[in-house]
């Protein structure tokens, strides 16, 4: 009878202390700081080192020799464009919809969820060309080859005119995600409406393509993008409006990121390109020393797959990637 009452004394010892182990174990790595949040919203950060100069990241260009021959043709798609983006803005759920439908975006409930914090914009004449400008500038002050080594000049900025001269037809194209999200209802509202021809690409460098042979009219593109193919092309394309401003922000796993601050001494993981060139320009306004690993995962895509599984403890990623990962559950 000791003896059997000694057994189960020592299964009870063994198992309450593999559960106080197992508790621990949970509590080491089953906490909130598992999940991300996003920590900071770089378009505040850049507007508190730069208040005259706003965080552009996506725009509509046109190419130049169809805005000079088709002057009412372009007024009257920006009109229209203005609408689409307003409606967005002021109607998430439907506009969702109208990104899925559209593949600009697959996934409807992402698209809602990002809607509110993609900061699209509509923006032309004088005020664009200020803002864009100013943003331009200070993206050459970091990393001059990012926008084609050279700022553009005056003409770069398209005015409207009231110059007659339409056009029987128009080819519009967009990149998938949030620099497409405010050309979804045109898209949608469009979709038997022989005058357009609408296309949705993943890839940057067929849109410039088609830009630089004359196949595409109009395109919404990365401000970056835009300054390197009025460089490259000679000033064949203009900006005609600004479509989307900041859409970055900073993922922590850690739950120690609370201001700009914390990242000092930190590893970011940042995508190539423009959001780490837009991140180093606020740590250096900021004075603040940190690596930002833009190597390891170089693309959007990548750093969104490897933020799904935990992968990182800090993150850079714009949106719609950011409600992408904070819906994963990673």
């Amino acid at each position: 009878m000791k003896k059997a009452l000694s057994i189960i004394l020592l299964c009870i010892i063994i198992l309450s202390t593999f559960s106080l182990f197992s508790c621990g174990n949970g509590n080491d790595t089953n906490t909130e700081n598992e999940s991300y949040k996003v920590a900071l919203d770089l378009t505040e950060e850049w507007n508190k080192n730069s208040s005259d100069t706003e965080l552009v990241q996506g725009c509509l260009v046109v190419r130049k020799e169809f805005a000079e021959k088709y002057p009412e043709t372009v007024s009257a798609f920006l009109n229209e464009y203005k609408s689409s983006i307003e409606f967005t803005n002021s109607n998430p759920n439907e506009a969702g919809a109208m990104i899925a439908e559209t593949k600009v975006l697959p996934n409807k409930a992402i698209a809602i969820m990002a809607i509110p914090n993609c900061n699209i914009a509509y923006m032309d004449g004088n005020e664009m060309k200020e803002s864009m400008s100013a943003f331009l500038e200070a993206m050459y002050s970091i990393a001059p080859a990012s926008i084609g080594n050279k700022l553009p000049s005056d003409d770069f900025y398209y005015q409207k005119t009231t110059a007659t001269g339409v056009a029987d037809k128009i080819n519009v194209a967009t990149l998938n995600g949030t620099t497409g999200f405010g050309m979804a209802k045109l898209i949608s509202d469009n979709k038997n409406n022989d005058k357009f021809a609408f296309t949705v690409e993943s890839d940057p460098t067929k849109i410039i393509a088609g830009l630089s042979n004359g196949s595409i009219d109009i395109a919404a593109l990365p401000t970056n993008a835009a300054s390197n193919v009025y460089n490259k092309t000679n000033g064949k394309i203009q900006v005609a409006a600004i479509n989307t401003l900041g859409v970055l922000y900073v993922l922590d796993k850690t739950n120690k990121i609370n201001s700009l601050a914390d990242l000092e001494g930190k590893t970011i993981y940042c995508p190539a390109q423009n959001p780490t060139f837009i991140l180093k320009y606020i740590l250096n306004a900021n004075n603040i020393n940190a690596t930002i690993d833009s190597t390891t995962y170089s693309s959007p895509d990548a750093l969104t797959e490897a933020a799904k599984v935990g992968l990182v403890d800090i993150a850079v990623l714009p949106e719609p990637k950011v409600s992408i990962v904070l819906s994963s559950g990673n």
